[in-house]
């Protein structure tokens, strides 16, 4: 494609203006990619090795859980512990109630004596 700039007083220039093909754009888009590749796979590597032992005890609990559940003395371990477990949380749990009921009153009774005015 060819263009004319025509400027005051000179003659006009020609510029011929080259688009690239695309498959041109396509291989430099190739190349951009590869290049950013090289520059992350340390990185990725990095990460890959980094997450390795978590990865390695996450299948170790999965593996021994499997394990686990197939025997039948776990069963009543679990449900030992659940009492246990619920036992030790009970105080916790009263002190939430005693906290947060008597705010969960006032609130109901302030609906009550919207719903009586609105009526």
């Amino acid at each position: 494609m060819t263009t004319t700039i025509r400027t005051a007083g000179q003659m006009p220039v020609q510029f011929a203006i080259t688009m690239p093909t695309p498959a041109a754009t396509a291989a430099a888009a190739t190349t951009l990619k590869n290049i950013a590749l090289f520059l992350a796979a340390p990185f990725i590597g990095l990460v890959y090795a980094m997450a390795l032992p978590f990865v390695g005890m996450a299948m170790l609990a999965v593996i021994g859980g499997k394990a686990l559940v197939k025997a039948p003395a776990t069963w009543q371990a679990l449900a030992a512990a659940k009492e246990v477990a619920l036992f030790l949380a009970a105080p916790f749990i009263g002190l939430v109630y005693a906290v947060t009921l008597p705010f969960v009153g006032i609130a109901l009774i302030a609906r009550a004596a919207y719903k009586a005015y609105r009526a």
